[in-house]
């Protein structure tokens, strides 16, 4: 009997080697982003981001930034980067900050940039920090302190509702 249950469990190894690896939708937008098939790539990850999942509402933002794959598109880009950054997503918290710094889908503004990018450099964006010392530079002291204030309620709310926060 114990030969007989060896040869099946040693069989279901084979069978299971010799299967091809399915690989899912994450998988298969970044294999067509790095075959450079935006489109594809698009298409793939918004089904894992209607999930939910924050990295590729994350990354469905940046392609809409960049008009990768689709039009470029500024609301587009905020309304998914903004679904990530309420999780936490340093890499939405950092595009938003700059997207605010530069005008870009939003009227310029360095107060809100500094929130954002305060939120990053908390989340270890590696570029979020020096972003930050360079809008602070061109901020008073009474901005400054409202960003930070507004930066640390965002986050002690583990960045639900920043929103309410960053656009009082």
């Amino acid at each position: 009997m114990s030969k007989t249950i060896s040869a099946l469990f040693v069989l279901s190894l084979l069978i299971a080697k010799s299967s091809p690896v399915v690989a899912g939708p994450w998988e298969d937008g970044y294999a067509a982003y790095q075959r450079k098939d935006y489109t594809l790539a698009v298409e793939k990850w918004r089904v894992v981001a209607q999930t939910g999942k924050a990295e590729a509402q994350s990354l469905l933002g940046l392609m809409y930034f960049f008009g990768q794959g689709v039009k470029q598109d500024y609301p587009q880009a905020i309304t998914w980067l903004r679904l990530a950054a309420a999780q936490g997503e340093g890499r939405a918290q950092f595009k938003l900050g700059a997207m605010h710094e530069n005008g870009q889908g939003f009227t310029r503004d360095s107060v809100k940039a500094a929130i954002w990018y305060t939120m990053a450099a908390e989340r270890g964006h590696p570029q979020a920090s020096d972003a930050l010392k360079l809008v602070s530079a061109g901020l008073s002291p009474k901005e400054l302190a409202l960003a930070s204030r507004l930066a640390q309620t965002c986050i002690k709310r583990a960045y639900k509702d920043c929103e309410s926060v960053v656009s009082p």
